[in-house]
């Protein structure tokens, strides 16, 4: 039986849309999430919780989306390989998001139940470098994805290395700044937990770089490593 192509290509395109507008959504979301708490400034983080709740909304309909198009055509090993990559990069901005609304929390925490009014300087600019590269990775895949053409591999594993050193360096910060400024042990636990999101954010991102470059390719790379 020859595969019933008609209109593949073009939910293909619609799906690779979805996935492209989905994560400018997330970038949008995730810096506010790390403005919230880089100056305590909780009066967004409203704002971020409700983006995460819709964000599992979403993906459940992107998952549908995908279901339908496998249930229309007949797709060839290509089409497959594109359409389990979009639905890898579906779970992967829904997990952004949740690590958005973790980081928000974090805020509110520090700011609400803890009182704290600042977080140490150094940590700020850590953190806002950080954000900046991983941001940086996040719109340089999804510009590939954009074109359908090939990975900047070097590029996005420049920056996954820059985004491991400076988390280290966080935690180092975070380990020797007096618990009197940041909160005692649960201040010094939750900034762990903010910047650790942040970092696993990127190594998600990267891991789904992998699978981008397999539906192009159909070869497997490791970028983490």
């Amino acid at each position: 039986m020859v595969p019933v192509r008609t209109g593949l290509d073009e939910r293909l395109d619609h799906l690779r849309n979805q996935l492209v507008d989905d994560a400018n959504e997330l970038m949008r979301i995730y810096s506010v999430a790390v403005d919230s708490l880089i100056s305590l400034d909780v009066d967004n983080v409203n704002q971020v919780l409700a983006a995460r709740d819709e964000a599992r909304k979403i993906f459940w309909e992107r998952t549908g989306d995908i279901l339908l198009v496998l249930s229309l055509n007949q797709p060839m090993m290509g089409d497959l390989r594109m359409i389990s990559t979009f639905l890898r990069g579906s779970d992967t901005i829904e997990r952004g998001m949740r690590h958005a609304r973790d980081i928000s929390q974090t805020s509110s925490l520090l700011a609400n139940e803890l009182e704290i009014d600042k977080i140490p300087h150094d940590l700020i600019g850590l953190i806002q470098t950080m954000n900046k590269l991983l941001m940086d990775m996040i719109s340089n895949i999804f510009d590939s994805i954009n074109s359908k053409s090939g990975l900047n591999i070097e590029y996005i594993s420049n920056k996954w290395e820059e985004i491991g050193n400076i988390w280290e360096t966080c935690q180092e910060v975070i380990s020797v700044t007096p618990g009197a400024e940041i909160g005692s042990k649960t201040g010094r636990l939750n900034l762990f937990r903010a910047i650790s999101r942040m970092e696993r954010t990127g190594y998600n991102f990267v891991r789904f770089a992998d699978h981008w470059h397999h539906a192009l390719n159909n070869e497997w790379i490791s970028i983490e490593n």
